[in-house]
């Protein structure tokens, strides 16, 4: 009983008053903010699989850094490192609850990093488990294999090494929020970031990660369509209406309300490492992601464009605010590589929710944090606010 009473109360506090909730559903999609986890399904890999796999890596990347001109390096630094060499002990010191228990938590935004496995195994027995196996180490963190012996997209987020996943397959992720969509009726809409992973990590004996080809983007769709459902999206098609193109229908305000968005899907795909051209075998054959289930990073122009990813809010805040006023969806993150959080310096994360993103990704929505202090970016009552940019006077 006494559970059930703190679930009820836990509810309860996430329950927006009617009055807000009204507001909340005659905005459109484009006139809310809600916030995110970044890597939703992620567990902490091995110690000992970190302290094999950091050296090499950050050599790798040192090597390729090296390469750069000073501005592509000063970019890259700006997006993903908060300066100098990322070090994957730091980096990846996250770990993620279920995905049903952090919508239950007001969390709105889910991120899943999708590999290719078409004949199936191909990340079944990672390499660096190999590899300290041989060198006598035993008990290694565990992960959940089921699932991944047979052909269909992988969820996890470093091949070799960080492979520890809350749901190791595609299809097993959506039945968790089909089954949590189901028993919370009339939900605030989710939005779903995807990465496609593309490139394999420099290390010997390294797992080749392939391409998404067209048909891993079919299997993308259909594994969507099947287990989510299209009653349950909000897709392209949804948005253009009569329009020539998705562009235009979102500058013209094409978005659909809340209200009609409540109990639904929307399925957003980054580029990976920002390279926007992995992603053009979504494009062969739907012009306007006509017949897509997702948006996918775009750029304004594109008559795709309808949804852009812009994870440093801080590299330039003005263009971030400029793209929402417009009518995009922009994804943006509060903190990046544990940094923000080790420090309990919330700057970026003041910064990025007031300038607009509708989507706020964190590793961070509970205090206090792993690191023992306050640093979290809480979800908004209902799951959703009134964006401060875009939502007008609501």
């Amino acid at each position: 009983m006494k559970t059930q009473a703190l679930a009820l109360l836990a509810a309860l506090a996430l329950t927006a008053p009617a009055a807000a909730q009204d507001k909340i559903d005659a905005l459109k999609l484009n006139q809310i903010q809600v916030v995110g986890t970044h890597n939703s399904y992620h567990l902490p890999a091995d110690p000992r699989v970190l302290a094999y796999a950091a050296p090499q890596v950050t050599a790798a990347i040192e090597a390729v850094l090296a390469r750069l001109t000073p501005e592509q390096r000063k970019a890259y630094e700006s997006e993903f490192t908060n300066g100098g060499t990322p070090d994957i002990r730091r980096s990846l010191d996250y770990v993620e609850p279920p995905l049903s228990i952090q919508l239950a938590a007001g969390v709105r935004s889910l991120e899943l990093d999708l590999h290719h496995d078409p004949e199936g195994g191909r990340f079944a027995d990672p390499m660096a488990y190999r590899v300290l196996r041989e060198k006598g180490e035993r008990d290694l963190a565990p992960f959940f294999a089921e699932g991944m012996d047979k052909p269909g997209l992988k969820v996890l987020h470093m091949s070799d090494i960080d492979v520890r996943s809350q749901c190791p397959t595609f299809r097993l992720c959506l039945k968790d929020l089909r089954q949590w969509s189901d028993a919370n009726p009339g939900h605030t809409p989710v939005f779903m970031i995807i990465e496609p992973k593309a490139g394999a990590l420099p290390l010997p004996g390294a797992v080749k990660v392939l391409p998404f080809d067209a048909a891993a983007w079919d299997e993308y769709d259909r594994s969507i369509l099947e287990v989510i459902g299209r009653d349950k999206l909000i897709t392209p098609d949804d948005v253009r209406g009569a329009h020539a193109t998705l562009e235009e229908a979102v500058l013209a305000g094409g978005w659909p309300t809340v209200a009609k968005a409540r109990g639904k899907f929307i399925f957003l795909v980054l580029s990976p490492a920002g390279q926007q051209q992995y992603l053009g075998a979504y494009l062969v054959g739907h012009p306007s992601l006509k017949g897509r289930t997702s948006f996918i990073d775009a750029k304004p122009g594109d008559a795709h464009a309808a949804f852009m990813q812009e994870d440093n809010a801080l590299a330039d805040t003005k263009m971030v605010t400029g793209l929402v006023k417009k009518g995009y969806i922009v994804r943006s993150r509060s903190d990046i590589d544990t940094e923000e959080a080790r420090r309990n310096d919330t700057g970026r994360r003041d910064t990025t929710l007031a300038a607009g993103p509708q989507v706020v990704s964190t590793d961070y929505y509970q205090a206090p944090n792993l690191f023992g202090n306050d640093y979290h970016v809480a979800p908004f009552k209902g799951g959703a606010r009134c964006n401060p940019v875009s939502g007008g006077n609501c």
